[in-house]
């Protein structure tokens, strides 16, 4: 009888055991797959950003910016403006901003004394290459005369605090 018991016991602990291990590879699937949905998600949205700007970039109603630098030791810019799509700036080249400050577009309006209205902020990669979707921006091209990139604060600014380094008029 007393070996009945203890093989009852025995399966009891095992069962037991059994179950934490398989609880513990649930947790760590589950994990995982949040990990890879996650992923799949981050994906998804940098595949829609990058259509979008394709469809910016070629679209034959878009209108080019050039945007020359204020200084010839600066790579230029190029901007495409769709109006119902929204703009992409493309940058190769440009050095990273020093330290924590980055890089602000500015939409500049037509209207007499009209502020700059602040944009996006940006940071090249390593290799200086940037790619910048404003998907809405905050004013629209008939009513903007140029748009400008400056170097501001980490966190960007809401007003320019440098002078523009990039200036594209538009026509």
């Amino acid at each position: 009888m007393w070996g009945a018991a203890a093989a009852l016991l025995l399966f009891t602990l095992y069962t037991s055991w059994e179950t934490v291990q398989l609880n513990k590879t649930i947790q760590e699937t589950s994990a995982l797959a949040q990990a890879e949905i996650a992923k799949r998600r981050e994906l998804q949205e940098k595949f829609a950003v990058a259509r979008r700007a394709a469809v910016i970039l070629t679209d034959p109603h878009s209108l080019k910016i050039p945007m020359p630098a204020s200084s010839k030791d600066m790579p230029n810019l190029e901007a495409t403006w769709h109006a119902k799509m929204g703009i992409v700036v493309v940058g190769q080249n440009v050095p990273m901003p020093a330290g924590n400050r980055t890089l602000q577009l500015w939409l500049i309006p037509k209207a007499s004394g009209g502020k700059p209205i602040p944009s996006l902020m940006l940071r090249p990669d390593a290799d200086g290459k940037f790619m910048l979707l404003v998907a809405n921006p905050p004013d629209n091209m008939e009513s903007t005369k140029a748009l400008a990139i400056t170097e501001e604060p980490a966190g960007g600014s809401s007003t320019p605090t440098t002078k523009p380094i990039w200036f594209g008029a538009i026509s």
